[in-house]
């Protein structure tokens, strides 16, 4: 995942993030190129970190369906 700051005027600059280098996110517009890297990495860091965690709960979830659906598929 990376971020990109572009230039809109003398004193605006435009961040868009990406996880794929394809489909961009605009994260927001800000006044110094400073602001506006920092919100592009706090914005890749987010991301990441939400990331992380949601494919953590994906598994957990997963392995409680297979571990309930192995215990009804026993015979009784």
């Amino acid at each position: 995942m990376h971020w990109s700051v572009q230039r809109v005027t003398n004193n605006l600059f435009s961040v868009s993030a990406t996880s794929d280098g394809l489909d961009y996110t605009h994260v927001g517009n800000y006044r110094s190129v400073e602001d506006a890297n920092r919100a592009g990495r706090r914005f890749v860091s987010a991301r990441a970190h939400d990331h992380g965690h949601n494919t953590t709960k994906r598994t957990e979830a997963k392995i409680h369906q297979q571990r309930h659906l192995a215990s009804s598929a026993l015979p009784g």
